[in-house]
This record gives structure tokens, sequence and C-alpha cells, in this order.
């Protein structure tokens, strides 16, 4: 795996009662050692997992795959502050990969579209406004880079259902070794494009030694074999088999015997 483990060096002297550093997980924190290159985050919501995400990807400075960059992203203010408390140890270094929440999605799909656009009008406009030499070395550069996009990641992503959407994003930036940091990516994937995103996973490990460390609900999803489940419940964060989570075990009862389970609600 690329990092080791991480840990809070200090605390600030004052905004000690506001959010993160109120959150009971955040005043109990102690050090999270990683053994495996699969790392889920599994929880309650308000647990805190999001929370510790987010701040690992502003620790680490991989690139937000939304339509900000995490420095000027509001919603990740707690985030940027505690990633100046914490420490965290690197088996590997690199700078490599990226942090995603299902919601950054639709901003990403998006600014490919405007960019594509864009090198479409400029492309036009030397069609229209060029007037002499080799226009296909003029034009060489912007189609080179529009078709490279389009071939990366499709003429629309926003075009597709969000699902194959976001599996495309997944296949295009998931390349070569880095730290790839998602959450609650199940919330655009239907259980078949969840396979699918283990699939890829699962490969990407093998081949490039990345480090995936991924926020879900989804006992699918943390079930991928040679993994690490981080528990995170009443303030502390346990390590545990998946099949011991509430996630795996509420699952598979309604699966099981759903009529029981829809009587004790």
């Amino acid at each position: 795996m690329i990092i080791s483990n991480i840990r809070i060096r200090n605390y600030p002297e004052e905004g000690i009662d506001d959010f993160p550093w109120n959150l009971p997980l955040i005043k109990n924190f102690e050090e999270l050692t990683f053994e495996k290159n699969i790392s889920f985050f599994v929880g309650e919501n308000g647990s805190g997992k999001s929370t510790i995400l987010e701040a690992i990807a502003a620790y680490t400075e991989v690139p937000l795959a939304g339509s900000f960059r995490m420095e000027d992203d509001t919603s990740l203010a707690a985030a940027n502050e505690l990633a100046n408390y914490l420490y965290i140890k690197f088996a590997q270094k690199t700078r490599s990969g990226f942090f995603v929440r299902a919601e950054d999605f639709i901003g990403f799909a998006r600014h490919i579209k405007k960019e594509i656009a864009a090198l479409q009008n400029e492309a036009d406009e030397v069609r229209e406004t060029f007037t002499g030499g080799d226009i296909k070395l003029t034009l060489g550069a912007i189609e080179g880079e529009m078709n490279s996009l389009i071939s990366r990641y499709s003429k629309d992503l926003e075009a597709m259902s969000h699902g194959e959407g976001f599996l495309k994003f997944f296949t295009s930036r998931i390349t070569g070794q880095g730290i790839y940091l998602i959450d609650e990516p199940e919330a655009a994937l239907s259980p078949t494009r969840q396979l699918s995103l283990l699939s890829l996973i699962k490969e990407k490990v093998a081949k490039t030694g990345s480090h995936f460390i991924i926020a879900t609900h989804s006992p699918i999803i943390m079930s991928i074999p040679n993994s690490e489940v981080f528990y995170f419940e009443s303030g502390k964060v346990t390590k545990v088999n998946y099949k011991e989570t509430e996630h795996y075990q509420l699952t598979k009862a309604i699966l099981e015997n759903p009529d029981s389970a829809m009587n004790e609600l």
C-alpha cells in the first residue's frame, strides 16, 4: 500500500468545540494502520468516516474529481482544516490518484463536455479564418486533444446513465499507481455496476500496487477479497471482518427472510 498510517499530531488551541473537532471520532482518534491495498471505511452516517477520508484527500493533495479544487470547495473547509493537524506516513510517495464523491461526478461530466465544446469551437474558428500554410498542422494539436478527451470519456458523459458514466469515469481515471479515495460510490452504481467497479479495482491493485480507500455502506463493495474494513462506531475505529458489520448482517437477514425482517420494523 501507499499510505502506512494516519494520526492527529496535535489539536488547535481554539475552536475545539466546533466541527470537525467536536466529533467523538476526532476527540478519541487513535492511529490508523493500513495493511492492505484496499481499505474500507464503514459506519453509520455521522460516524466521521467521510470526514477522515476528505482530510486524507486534502493532506495528500490528490485532485478532486469535480468542478472545484479542494481548497475552493466550501463543503470541504473542515477537511482542509483537519488536514493541517494530520500526520500521514507513506510507504511510497505519490501525488497520483484522485478523490471523488458521487455528487462530484456531475460537475466533472459537465467540465469535460465544456472542454470538448471549446476545442470544437476553436477548430471551427481555425477552419473559417485560416489563410495560408498547412491547415492540417494547425488543426492537428486541437483535434488531437479533443479526440483524446472523447476517446477517454466519450463525447457526452452526461448523456449516459448515471451508473454508466460513473463507471466510465473510473475506467478512464484509474490508471497508474496512485491513491484513490472514493466516497460512497454505490450511490451511483447498480449492484452489477458495483461488481464491475470491484473487478476494475482488483485489476488495478494487481497491476500497479495502487491504494484504494473507500467509504461505503454497500456490503457488495466491501466484499472484495484481500481487503480490510475499518468500522467507525461510537467515536472509535476498529478493524473487523466485513461479515461482522451491521451492513452485511442486516442485508443477509433481509434477503434470507424478508417477511420476518419487515414484521420486526
